[in-house]
């Protein structure tokens, strides 16, 4: 993405956050950054590291949560020579609540990438930035939506690491609240991407995860998702899954969960999903 379709998004994205920061119809619209909700009326504990689904609901304002993947790690059974064996992902991301429907995010990303049992590239690619912005239902209802638009900068001249042109995308964020303590979520975004040969390309991710309560404590969740991008060279990719929470406090929460590659068999030429996924991390909201 040029910088002056970085700049068109820039403008598209104004009047969301302006409309976002009118009147509310809630009791908590009153709260900011600097005028924090209390503690008894915080939103459930929500978050996408566990399931790589966005939620629809927002970081209460004046709060903030760190949440990531201390384990994140892909790997392949079978690889032909020449493809990536394995490969493991550090990507944390901060948040902090500016208004009560408006929260800000930042998330650096780390990886190590292994071919034939060896180490192809490491280290920092790109930081991701952005908002999110709940259009309705963001502490009741049936129904929540979320906007997320943001901007991806890259931090490395390698291609490999993300290096190239700052690029960008949102989300649309949907969750439906279920009775016997079932929800929802659904995540449909919309991307720009590029090729080693800095080419650029449109990329589109669908996810859905479905969540249950089994105590006060602790949910069980499965979640599905796909990505297929407008270059033709490239097949599309996706994963099913599932795993658990727990939560210590209600700040304080930690997962694991177990994904599963269902991408056709290998195409010479194109990337695929890797075959296993397992997964574990922390939420922590202060």
């Amino acid at each position: 993405m040029k910088l002056p379709l970085l700049a068109t998004m820039t403008c598209l994205m104004l009047p969301i956050v302006v409309f976002a920061a009118g009147p509310q119809s809630t009791e908590k619209s009153d709260y900011t950054l600097f005028n924090p909700v209390p503690s008894d009326q915080l939103r459930p504990l929500s978050s996408e590291a566990y399931d790589g689904v966005t939620d629809a609901r927002t970081l209460d304002a004046g709060h903030y949560q760190v949440e990531g993947e201390l384990v994140d790690y892909f790997y392949n059974s079978g690889t032909p020579v020449g493809y990536d064996t394995g490969e493991f992902l550090w990507a944390p991301r901060v948040t902090v609540g500016l208004l009560n429907n408006v929260d800000l995010y930042v998330r650096p990303s780390y990886e190590i990438s292994r071919v034939d049992n060896r180490v192809r590239f490491s280290g920092f690619g790109r930081i991701t930035t952005g908002v999110k912005i709940n259009l309705l239902g963001n502490d009741d209802g049936m129904i929540a939506l979320a906007l997320k638009p943001y901007v991806s900068i890259p931090t490395s001249y390698g291609d490999e690491l993300g290096g190239g042109d700052v690029l960008g995308g949102g989300d649309v964020a949907l969750l439906v609240r279920l009775p016997y303590g079932l929800y929802v979520k659904v995540d449909s975004e919309f991307y720009a991407t590029e090729n080693d040969s800095r080419t650029v390309f449109a990329g589109f991710y669908n996810a859905l995860s479905i969540n249950k309560a089994l105590c006060s404590k602790a949910a069980a969740y499965c979640y599905f998702d796909s990505t297929v991008t407008s270059d033709s060279t490239e097949t599309w990719d996706g994963y099913a899954g599932l795993g658990l929470e727990y939560n210590f406090t209600r700040d304080l929460q930690l997962f694991a969960g177990f994904g599963f590659g269902v991408t056709p068999g290998w195409v010479l030429g194109q990337t695929r999903a890797f075959d296993y996924n397992p997964r574990a991390g922390f939420v922590w909201r202060f």
